[in-house]
Formats: C-alpha cells, structure tokens, sequence
C-alpha cells in the first residue's frame, strides 16, 4: 500500500471510506437506520475542514490500482482517558479514527497505518497515545490489543439514539507500534 498526506483532492474518497468503515464496523453495535443515513455529503464536508486544520494530521493508503482503501486521522490528545492527570498527561497523542474498506481487512493495512502516524507523531516529539473504540467493536478491540494496547478507561456515549461503551487504549510508549525499516 502506498500511503500518503490526503489533499483536498481526496476528500471524496475519505467520505466514501468513513461512511463504508461506520457501516461495516459498526452494525449490530448502532441503530441500523442511523448507519444506513451516513453520507458522503457530510463526511467530505468534515473532511474539508479537518484537512485545514493545522491540529489534524491523517493519511491515506491507496492499493497499487489507485484505489482508496482507507486512512487513519491523529493529532494531539483530544479525549483523555477518565482520570488521567492533566499536569503529567499519561498520553501525549491521539488516534481519532482509522477506518479500512473491508475488502483490505487483515492485510495488515491498519498495522501500517497506525505505524506510519506513529512515525509522524514520533518526529512531533509524541511518543505516547491512546485511542478510543467501541467495546462492542471486538475485531477492531483484539487488534488493538494484538498491537499491544492496554485498556485505560471506559465512558458511556450515545450515537444513534443508542447508548454504548467506547473503551480507550493507550500506548505509554508508541515504538512498538513503528513499522521496522524495508
């Protein structure tokens, strides 16, 4: 996968895979008519104001086609986990969302994602980060946990009319998570 900054050129594609991802991810998990009423239209309008903004950072992985399969979004720590001390922050970094079409699920797509934003944030002198994922979500879960995540909290949230549980990971330190050298 070649993986690179996203353009404003790009927009449409990273609607297209947000959309897909929620769908995908979370059925079964979120009222199934709020899924079904994701579009694109308000995805690319996120999408066009997140990628001016100066706090966000994302990539995106294109197959050797050209096509778009999916894309991670991080930055500074936005949402801390419950507790954690904002005078010597546990977390430095944060992933904001990682969402693959599911026709490149397990094949190491999300491995390389997150290990490239990890790279990035590493040359930013964030060497720490957290995330947080649906409980009920256990592919992406045992993912996480495959990689290495602890479990460092829990809030109750309400999408779709729905209340779930998002659980936060975190990583104290992101090296692990680096993709070694080709």
């Amino acid at each position: 996968m070649i993986l690179r900054q996203p353009t404003p050129d790009d927009i449409q594609d990273l609607a297209k895979i947000h959309v897909a991802g929620w769908q995908a991810a979370y059925g079964g998990l979120i009222d199934q008519s709020y899924l079904d009423a994701q579009n694109t239209d308000e995805y690319a309008e996120n999408w066009s104001r997140w990628l001016a903004s100066t706090d966000f950072l994302a990539l995106i992985a294109h197959d050797s086609d050209g096509k778009a399969a999916g894309f991670v979004s991080f930055g500074r720590l936005r949402t801390p986990p419950p507790g954690m001390s904002p005078i010597r922050p546990l977390y430095a970094a944060e992933i904001y969302a990682l969402y693959i079409l599911p026709e490149y699920w397990r094949a190491g797509l999300g491995r390389q994602l997150i290990g490239a934003a990890t790279e990035n944030l590493k040359e930013r002198k964030l060497r720490s980060l957290c995330l947080w994922v649906l409980e009920g979500n256990s592919r992406a879960v045992a993912f996480y946990k495959a990689l290495g995540g602890q479990k460092c909290g829990t809030k109750r949230i309400e999408i779709g009319g729905r209340t779930v549980s998002e659980a936060a990971f975190g990583w104290r330190d992101t090296t692990i998570l680096q993709m070694p050298p080709s």
